[in-house]
Formats: structure tokens, C-alpha cells, sequence
């Protein structure tokens, strides 16, 4: 007998695989705008929320000197109600100089020695330009209400092919958005890759190629950044293998929503918290502890190092990312050890698949 295709009637849920029926098309339709609808939510409310109103809170400055005018002057600011600093004195140039290239000051103030003379205002661009800018705006306002004039140097001067400070900020976002991606597209479209044994090594050799091409179209084709090939190298696959394990933990820990929670945690809230657009020091208080936990903020500061700084304070920020990579490690083989744990043994002939070659319930792939 001739086999015929039955057509479900108007309104009739449709018998999925196994004879499971099918939610409605419209729940489906619900579920298909619901995702884009969170992540712009998200990103509008976090943003906004961090950044539209940017006022400095107990930014680290100095004021040079040992006298009574220069410890009078940093009383003065600290006992001020809503200072905008946080004033230390130094005895001396150098002193403040080192405080600013070792990133523990976004300013220094010197008073005139002289009647005459002219107050000097230091400060480290590279270290961050929205910093060094609310730093000028506090001092050169003091200076103007007792008629000083300033004499503004900068210790760390940004280089001409990055004027503005803002390079760093774009190829930590690739590093980022490269780990991230990679892990919600293979659990989408390739879940037999999806496992403890399989995935680490083909994060490696994508992580490899990754930091090269963003390598490659920042210094060579665009001309964003000068030199310091090996060190974004090695700091962009280091970002871009971490973040990518921290995603396949993430995916194995929620399933379906753990591209939203991915995207939530190492974008929406790490770009703001990075340092590398707004100082956090003029954002909630809330990202500045996320500026010491999250990997986008640690990527960011130690690019900044190592394209500014020579490297200066890098192994602080590289030992975050070791962190979320051997945390997710850990997360992702106990997860799947737990769940193979809870599987009925397998009949005979059914074969005997490592843990390892689990794959994990995939994830939907929402951009970035």
C-alpha cells in the first residue's frame, strides 16, 4: 500500500521527532523575538546606566610637595563634600612620575614655587584619556579660582597612530567577540565537536588564527598600533582560548540561554567595566570591582601595558584570565561528569563513550 502524507488541520500542532508535538507557531514566534529582545534591552540599560552621565569618584591624584601649602591643598580636596578625587601628597617629580606610569595615579598637581610662577598639572594619557581629561578639569579649575596659570606636561603621551586612545578598546572587543562567537556557532552547527577532548584543541588552533588576523588588520593593514607583534600575539590567543572556555562552561551550565548570559557577562558588562572608554572611576561603583574580575577589563589593561607601558603591571591582569580559564576547565568536567553519572549505563552494543565525548545541550547563537 501506497504510503500518504497526512497535512496537520488549521490550527493543529505538528508531531516533532520521536511523535513530540510541536509548541504552536505562535509561541515559537513569541520565543524567536524574545532573544534580540533581552540583548537590546540589556545593552541599552547597562550602557545608558553606566556611562550616560560619567562623574569622577575618588579618581587618584597627588598633589607634589612637602610644605604646608601642598598638604593644606590635598586636605582641602579630600574634606571637600563630593570630591571628585582622592588626593595623596608626594615629595617629588619623580615620585609622581612613577605613581603615573605604574597606573596608581591619573594625576599629579605642583604648586608655583614663586609668586609668579605657574602651577604644573602631570598627567598619562595612555593610561587612559578620559582620566587624564576630568584629572585636567579639576586642577586647571582650582588654578583658576587663585588666578594660576598651568603648565600642563604629559608623561605618557598617546601615539600619533592612536591620537585618541581608542585602539585598544577595539581589539580587545575582537579578542572577546571571537571567543564568544566561536563556542555559539560550533554547539549550534557542530555539536560532535562540542566536548572536553575536542573542543580545547580546536579553540587553540582558532585562537591562534584569530589574534593573528586581528593582529594583521590593526597593525600592518590599518596602521591602529606600532610594533609589540609577538606580545599581541600571544595576549590576544590567550584572551580569545579563555573566553572561550569560559563560554563552553557557561553553554554546558545553562544550555539554550547561555548565549545570553555569555554576551551579558563578557560584553554588556565588561566593555563599560574595561577602563579603556570611561574610566570606571566616573561609572557606578558596581564596575569598578567588575574592572578586577572580569577578563574583558584584564585583556584591555594588559593590551594597555604592553602598548604603552612596556609591559609594566601585565601579570596581574594575564593571571585573571588564567583564572576563567582554569575555572571553566574545572566547571566544564565536572558538569559533564555529574550529568554521565545520572545516564542509565549503556545496553550492549550501544559502545562506551568517554565523558569527555559528551556534547553539551547547545546554545543559540545570538551576535554580539
Amino acid at each position: 500500500m501506497q504510503a500518504t502524507d497526512t497535512v496537520p488541520a488549521e490550527g493543529e500542532q505538528e508531531a516533532g521527532p520521536a511523535g513530540r508535538r510541536q509548541p504552536p507557531k505562535a509561541v515559537m514566534y513569541f520565543f524567536i523575538g524574545l532573544i534580540p529582545f533581552i540583548l537590546v534591552m540589556m545593552l541599552v540599560t547597562v550602557y545608558t546606566s553606566a556611562m550616560h552621565q560619567p562623574t569622577p569618584r575618588d579618581l587618584p591624584v597627588a598633589v607634589i610637595g612637602t610644605g604646608q601649602q601642598a598638604t593644606g591643598l590635598a586636605g582641602q580636596l579630600n574634606a571637600a563634600e563630593g570630591s571628585p578625587v582622592e588626593v595623596r601628597t608626594v615629595g617629588s617629580v619623580s615620585e609622581a612620575r612613577s605613581l603615573l606610569e605604574s597606573r596608581e595615579i591619573g594625576a599629579a598637581f605642583q604648586l608655583p614655587s614663586t609668586p609668579e610662577g605657574a602651577a604644573t598639572l602631570y598627567t598619562a594619557q595612555a593610561a587612559g584619556m578620559g582620566q587624564a581629561s576630568m584629572a585636567q578639569a579639576v586642577f586647571t579649575g582650582i588654578a583658576a579660582r587663585q588666578n594660576l596659570p598651568v603648565d600642563h606636561r604629559e608623561i605618557a603621551p598617546l601615539p600619533p597612530e592612536d591620537g585618541m586612545g581608542v585602539s585598544a578598546m577595539m581589539i580587545v572587543t575582537g579578542w572577546i567577540l571571537a571567543g564568544y562567537m566561536i563556542v555559539t556557532m560550533v554547539v549550534q552547527g557542530a555539536p560532535e565537536l562540542f566536548t572536553l577532548r575536542r573542543m580545547p584543541v580546536y579553540l587553540g588552533a582558532w585562537a591562534a588564527l584569530m589574534s593573528f588576523m586581528v593582529w594583521l588588520i590593526a597593525d600592518p593593514v590599518v596602521g591602529a598600533v606600532g610594533g609589540h607583534a609577538w606580545e599581541m600575539l600571544a595576549l590576544g590567543w590567550a584572551t580569545i582560548f579563555a573566553v572561550g572556555l569560559a563560554q563552553s562552561f557557561i553553554a554546558r551550565l545553562v544550555g539554550g540561554l547561555g548565549s545570553v548570559l555569555g554576551v551579558f557577562v563578557l560584553m554588556y558588562l565588561g566593555v563599560p567595566a574595561s577602563n579603556l572608554g570611561l574610566p570606571v572611576k566616573a561609572m557606578p561603583a558596581f564596575f569598578e570591582w567588575l574592572h578586577g574580575v572580569l577578563p574583558t577589563p584584564a585583556a584591555g589593561e594588559a593590551l594597555r601595558a604592553v602598548l604603552y607601558f612596556g609591559g609594566d603591571g601585565v601579570s596581574g591582569h594575564l593571571l585573571v584570565l588564567a583564572l576563567w580559564g582554569a575555572v571553566s576547565v574545572a566547571g566544564s568536567v565536572a558538569l559533564d561528569s555529574a550529568r554521565n553519572r545520572r545516564k542509565p549505563a549503556p545496553g550492549p552494543g550501544e559502545g562506551d563513550k568517554a565523558v569527555a565525548d559528551e556534547p553539551a545541550a547547545p546554545a543559540m547563537p545570538v551576535p554580539a
